[in-house]
C-alpha cells in the first residue's frame, strides 16, 4: 500500500520515528553461430532454436551483473528442462551448456538469473563431444587405473577413466572400486553419439569406507560404459573389479492389510540398493494408493520400491517418525512391484512391514471467495503418509486472479498446498509458516488459468485438532506509484500488495514507484522499515515485466537498506520496496536523494 509523498527528512529522523500506522519473455529465435544480448526479467528470456537429432550445440551465457543460469527445453510443452548449467564455464558466474538432441524439432534456450535481473550475452555454437578413450573390462579380473591430467573430462571438468562392459538383458554385476589416495565414485550408463546417459552411481559402499560398490542390473542387452572418478577432483590410483552380483533372492509375497515380521542379519542377502534387504512382492492396481510402513527399534530403517523393470519409483527414510519410513505409493501401471525393507546402511535387527490400501480422498468441500471455515484434522481424514492427514477444499478461479489462503491453528503446525483439480494432485504453490508468526500458514497464489483448484489443509507432522481456513480475493494488481528525486515516501507493505518470485527475495509483498532520471545522474536510495528486513531494488520496466540491475539488503544496517545507483541513460525507472523474507508486512520510509 502506497502513501503520500513527504518532504525529504534525515535518516536519523526516520530511524527515531515511531512505526507508521509472470511468464517468460519471448525474445525470438537464435541460430547456431549467432550471438545475442538481452536482459533477464523475473523468469528469464527464451530463445527458440531449430535442431536436428545428433547436432550438438554449446551455449555460453556471460554477464558481469548476474549469476547466470542456462536451461534448454524440448519440442514438447514440458516445463522440465532437458539440460541445465550454472557455472559451467569455470570462470566466475558464467554458464556453459552442452547439449545433444535425440530428436529433431524446435527447442527453447532459457537465459535466467540466480540473483537479480541484469544484462547478459548469449552465443550458440556447434559442438561435438570429445571422443572418450575406453578400455575393455571383463569379469573377475582386477584392473589398475589412475586419475591424472591425461584422464578424460566430462562437461563439468570432472576427470574420469572409462571402461566398456557387455551385458545381457537382466544380467546383474557388482562393480567395486578401491583407492587409498582418492574418494572414488563409479557410474554406469550408455554412451550414444559421445553423450553419456547415467543409469547408476555409487560413492561410498556400505561398510567399505570411502570405496565404491555399484550393483547394476542391465535393462537391455548391449555395451555399457563405466566411469571411475574422484569425488573431490583429486588425482590418484585405484583398482576396479567387475564380478557377477549375487542373485537377488525371490521376493516374498505380501498381502495388503497384514503385518509381516522380519529380521535383518549378517546372513541377509543384498538387494538392489547394494545393502542387506528383505524383498517383498506387491500386486498393485493402477491409480490405487497404497501406504507402506516399516517400523523397528534396532536400526534406522529405509524403504525402496521398484517397478517390474527394476526402476526405483519411491523411497523413504523417516516419514513415520522415530527413524521409521512410510511412503504413499500410487502406481501408474498395474503389475508386481518390489518392496525392499532395509536399513539406511547394512543393519541388523527386527522390524515390522505393513501395506495398507488407502481409500481415495473424499470429494473436496466447496469454498467460496471470502469464506472462512472451521475445520478439524482427525484420524479419519484423507491420508498423506505416515500419520499425516489433510482436508480438501475446492474453488473456481480465473486466470490472473490474485488470491490469499490462510490457515491458523493453536494445536499444530499448519501447512497449505494448492493445485489443479484435474488428475493426480500436484502442488502448484505451498506454504508452511508464511504468517511470519508461530506456525500458521499464509499462501499467496496468482491463478495461472481458468478452472477448478484444490486446497489441501494439513499439518507439518501428525498434528490433529481444530483450524481456521480462509480464501480471499486480493483484488486487482495495484498500480505503481510515482516519486520525485529529493522526496521521501512513507508507505506500508500489506496483504493486498503485489507479490514477487524474483531471485532470493522471492515471495515477498512489494510496492513499486516510478521516477525519471537523466543519464549519469547518481542517486542514493535509503529504505527504513521497523517491522521487516528491508530490500530496495532499482531497474526499468519493459512491457509487463520489470528488470532490476541493482539491489541492496543491509547497506544501512542489519535490516535497513542503502543503495547508490547511477542512471545508464535518460528515461523512466522503477524502484521496488520489498522484504528479504516472504509475506512480511509493515510500514516503511523511502528516501531518494541526488549524490554529488
Amino acid at each position: 500500500m502506497r502513501h503520500s509523498l513527504l518532504a525529504a527528512v534525515s535518516v536519523l529522523a526516520i530511524l527515531s520515528a515511531p512505526a507508521l500506522a509472470n511468464a517468460q519473455a519471448d525474445s525470438g529465435s537464435v541460430r547456431v553461430g549467432q550471438s545475442v544480448s538481452g536482459n533477464t526479467d523475473d523468469d528469464g528470456r527464451d530463445y527458440t532454436l531449430t535442431l536436428h537429432a545428433g547436432d550438438g550445440i554449446e551455449v555460453i551465457m556471460r554477464s558481469d551483473d548476474i549469476d547466470s543460469l542456462l536451461e534448454i527445453y524440448g519440442p514438447s510443452d514440458s516445463e522440465e528442462p532437458l539440460a541445465m548449467d550454472d557455472d559451467g564455464l569455470g570462470d566466475g558466474l558464467h554458464s556453459r551448456l552442452r547439449f545433444m538432441p535425440s530428436e529433431s524439432g524446435t527447442y527453447r534456450i532459457r537465459a535466467k538469473s540466480l540473483s537479480e535481473a541484469g544484462n547478459f550475452s548469449l552465443s550458440v555454437q556447434r559442438w561435438r563431444p570429445t571422443p572418450v578413450r575406453s578400455v575393455n573390462i571383463s569379469r573377475g579380473r582386477e584392473v589398475r587405473g589412475q586419475i591424472n591430467n591425461r584422464s578424460s573430462q566430462d562437461n563439468d571438468g570432472n576427470k574420469f577413466q572409462q571402461y566398456r562392459l557387455n551385458l545381457s538383458q537382466g544380467e546383474r554385476v557388482a562393480i567395486k572400486v578401491e583407492a587409498n589416495d582418492i574418494d572414488p565414485i563409479v557410474r554406469i550408463g550408455r554412451e550414444t553419439n559421445g553423450v553419456f546417459e547415467e543409469l547408476g552411481v555409487n560413492d561410498d559402499a556400505p561398510g567399505a569406507g570411502l570405496n565404491s560398490q555399484l550393483n547394476f542390473s542391465a535393462p537391455t542387452s548391449g555395451t555399457y560404459a563405466i566411469r571411475v572418478g574422484s569425488v573431490s577432483g583429486s588425482d590418484g590410483p585405484f583398482t576396479i573389479t567387475v564380478e557377477d552380483a549375487a542373485p537377488l533372492t525371490p521376493p516374498t509375497p505380501i498381502v495388503i492389510g497384514e503385518s509381516v515380521a522380519g529380521e535383518l542379519s549378517d546372513k541377509t542377502p543384498t538387494g538392489m540398493s547394494g545393502v542387506r534387504a528383505d524383498r517383498y512382492a506387491l500386486q498393485v492396481v493402477e491409480g490405487q494408493a497404497y501406504e507402506i510402513t516399516m517400523t523397528g527399534d534396532d536400526f534406522d530403517a529405509f524403504l525402496n520400491v521398484y517397478d517390474e523393470a527394476g526402476t526405483e519409483v519411491a523411497s523413504d527414510d523417516d516419514s513415520a517418525g522415530d527413524l521409521n519410513p512410510s511412503l504413499l505409493l500410487t502406481p501408474k501401471t498395474s503389475g508386481t512391484y518390489i518392496i525392499e525393507a532395509r536399513g539406511l546402511s547394512d543393519a541388523n535387527g527386527a522390524y515390522t512391514l505393513e501395506v495398507e490400501s488407502v481409500e481415495p480422498p473424499p470429494p473436496p468441500q466447496p469454498l467460496a471467495m471470502g469464506q472462512e471455515v472451521e475445520g478439524e484434522l482427525t484420524d479419519d481424514d484423507a491420508r498423506l503418509k505416515g500419520n499425516a492427514r489433510f482436508d480438501g477444499y475446492s474453488f473456481t478461479a480465473t486466470e490472473g486472479q490474485r488470491l490469499q489462503i490462510t490457515m491458523t491453528s493453536s494445536e499444530f503446525d499448519a501447512v497449505l498446498e494448492v493445485g489443479k483439480a484435474e488428475g493426480t494432485f500436484e502442488a502448484l504453490a505451498s506454504d508452511d509458516d508464511g504468517m511470519g508468526q508461530g506456525t500458521n500458514a499464509r499462501l499467496t497464489f496468482d491463478v495461472p488459468e481458468d478452472g477448478e483448484y484444490i486446497i489441501r489443509a494439513q499439518s507439518f507432522d501428525d498434528g490433529r485438532w481444530a483450524y481456521q481456513l480462509r480464501l480471499t480475493d486480493r483484488g486487482p494488481e495495484p498500480e505503481s506509484g510515482s516519486l520525485l528525486i529529493g522526496s521521501t515516501v512513507r508507505g506500508s507493505l500489506g496483504e493486498n500488495d503485489n507479490t514477487s518470485n524474483e531471485g532470493r527475495f522471492g515471495g515477498g509483498y512489494y510496492d513499486d514507484y516510478t521516477f525519471a532520471a537523466r543519464k549519469d545522474e547518481k542517486l542514493r536510495f535509503i529504505l527504513v522499515a521497523p517491522k521487516f528486513d528491508a530490500v530496495v531494488l532499482v531497474g526499468q520496466k519493459s512491457g509487463s515485466s520489470t528488470s532490476f540491475s541493482k539491489q541492496d539488503d543491509d547497506g544501512l544496517s542489519d535490516t535497513h537498506s542503502r543503495l547508490i545507483w547511477t542512471a545508464p541513460r535518460d528515461g523512466d525507472y522503477v524502484v521496488r520496496v520489498t522484504s528479504f523474507g516472504p509475506n512480511a508486512t509493515g510500514d516503511y520510509s523511502l528516501i531518494v536523494e541526488r549524490q554529488p
